[in-house]
């Protein structure tokens, strides 16, 4: 009676798998070789630094303080080209314009104080029709919109709508400190000359002109007596 023969083992290891295995260590160990690994610090230090409204305003601020004075074009001449055209007097007065029919002049002017509160500035303009009223908020009626859209400042620049109002917040702040040592006592300035930097923002309805009466709000970058 013939032997049962035991069944032939499988071939673990045939040619073509070794050099598949060989290979593919050769490609972890390249890989290996070629990876550089960051420390925590070093990580940190290369990933997306977190938006900050504060450090954003503060560098639009310092660039306005230094640009904005030269950019400048007298508010006299402005305030009567935007009441009869704004989109032309935009074009004339380089304005920046955030959306459709809204603009930022830079401007400023030297001009008479004619009456004066804690809360604003009246202005008397030479050029600026005397129906006009010219005013430089100094408190709560300082925005920091304006100043934030002349600098150039997007909505797209910031991760959310929030953020983008936080910056012109932010320059708000900074506006209001720097007037609270520089008019610190607004009485005082009745019937004196003031020099005025700042920024008119114009939002109209089409083709239409500015009303004359309407008054005229110069969000303020720097007053000081003349």
């Amino acid at each position: 009676m013939a032997s049962a023969q035991a069944p032939a083992l499988p071939r673990r290891f045939s040619p073509r798998r070794l050099v598949l295995a060989l290979a593919l260590v050769v490609l972890v160990v390249a890989m290996v070789l070629c990876t550089k690994f960051l420390t925590p610090t070093e990580l940190a230090s290369i990933a997306p630094k977190p938006f900050d409204p504060a450090a954003t305003a503060e560098d639009l601020y310092s660039r306005a303080q230094s640009e904005l004075p030269g950019e400048a074009s007298d508010l006299g001449k402005v305030v009567p080209a935007l009441q009869e055209d704004p989109k032309s007097a935009a074009d004339t007065y380089k304005a920046v314009s955030p959306g459709e029919n809204s603009y930022v002049f830079p401007v400023r002017t030297t001009a008479k104080v004619v009456s004066a509160t804690d809360a604003s500035l009246r202005l008397q303009v030479d050029g600026v029709p005397s129906q006009t009223p010219v005013l430089v908020p100094l408190t709560t009626a300082v925005n920091g919109s304006p100043l934030r859209d002349a600098m150039g400042f997007k909505f797209a620049d910031a991760p959310s709508q929030t953020q983008y109002q936080y910056v012109a917040d932010e320059m708000k702040k900074l506006v209001l400190a720097d007037l609270e040592s520089s008019v610190n006592d607004p009485a005082s300035l009745e019937g004196k000359e003031v020099e005025v930097v700042g920024v008119v923002a114009v939002t109209t309805t089409g083709a239409s002109g500015v009303p004359r009466a309407k008054p005229v709000n110069v969000q303020p970058l720097s007053v000081k007596a003349a």
